[in-house]
């Protein structure tokens, strides 16, 4: 447990300077948004490049681990529509988003920082792997439902192509995408980074970790705890709890993949909602309340429930 707190303190030590940073406005809102676009359009997607062009794929095609991680997503995105449908008695988009806040983890902000910091760059393969459907599985499903039970009036819901179109189209020009299939093809080519241009993304890629966390703490001061209180906890209870819970059940039983997978898998379902979930709920004004709330709940829970887990791996 020791190493464990001390792995996961500095991360949320960066984190809660990022927060202070922005309650204190000693960063400007339009200052930390500058930062989270540095991070997401260039230290990010430079430092997946690098890594992914070093990166030695498995010959097949890694079905239990994405079976494993996205199984239980939409596991218990289902379960908790389920439960805010019929015993919270939300309505049906409310349903939805909070749903998705049981399955839809802050994957690249916090995941990628403490695993990769925790047991190096080899547990970034099944972490990529994992990332490079995330987008398009989760945030396709969720507009189709929200779009099929958000009130229209006579409005006519568009068409199932076009909101796959679209998901399409949003992650074909998300840079954290682009970095991860630029890696991936220019690792399979076999050539070495020429060193200047090694040099140069290796700078870029090292600030996105610290980058990443100050800009997670700093966007948590736009978000309120105190706004649906009862339905975040349900929702944090299933993100932290129940869908790192089944990832590891199916991984190391059902599938029987290899140790470092099954940590990387079961560390990234185990992170809190991300902020998407709470973007997302104002665009459709469903439960924006819940949503925010869940972001904030669920990352301070996390500082425990994540170095339980860790210590735990370690």
């Amino acid at each position: 447990m020791p190493v464990a707190l001390t792995l996961v303190l500095p991360i949320f030590g960066v984190i809660a300077l990022g927060y202070a940073g922005a309650r204190s406005k000693l960063i400007s809102h339009s200052g930390v948004d500058g930062l989270d676009t540095y991070v997401f359009t260039f230290a990010m997607p430079a430092l997946l490049f690098r890594n992914l062009a070093d990166t030695e794929f498995p010959a097949t095609l890694p079905w239990g681990l994405w079976f494993s991680y996205y199984g239980a997503m939409l596991a218990v995105w289902a379960v908790g529509s389920l439960i805010a449908l019929y015993v919270l008695r939300r309505p049906s988009s409310d349903a939805v988003i909070l749903g998705f806040g049981c399955g839809q983890g802050n994957t690249i902000m916090l995941g990628l920082p403490i695993i990769l910091t925790g047991f190096g760059p080899e547990a970034g393969t099944p972490v990529f792997l994992i990332l490079a459907f995330h987008g398009i599985i989760l945030f396709t499903i969720a507009m189709f439902l929200l779009e099929l039970t958000r009130p229209r009036g006579d409005e006519e819901p568009p068409s199932f192509g076009a909101i796959l179109r679209e998901g399409l189209t949003n992650t074909a020009k998300n840079p954290v995408i682009i970095g991860i299939a630029s890696g991936v093809i220019y690792g399979q080519m076999g050539v070495p980074l020429p060193g200047i241009v090694d040099s140069a993304l290796e700078m870029v890629a090292r600030s996105a970790i610290p980058c990443a966390l100050f800009v997670l703490g700093a966007m948590l001061t736009r978000y309120s705890i105190r706004r649906s209180v009862g339905a975040a906890s349900v929702t944090t209870f299933f993100k932290l709890i129940v869908h790192p819970a089944l990832v590891f059940i199916m991984a190391q039983y059902v599938f029987e993949l290899e140790p470092l997978w099954v940590t990387a898998a079961t560390l990234l379902a185990a992170m809190p909602t991300g902020v998407y979930s709470s973007i997302l709920a104002n665009r459709y004004q469903a439960a924006p309340g819940a949503a925010s709330s869940t972001v904030v709940l669920s990352t301070g829970v996390s500082i425990v429930t994540l170095t339980i887990l860790i210590g735990l791996f370690l």
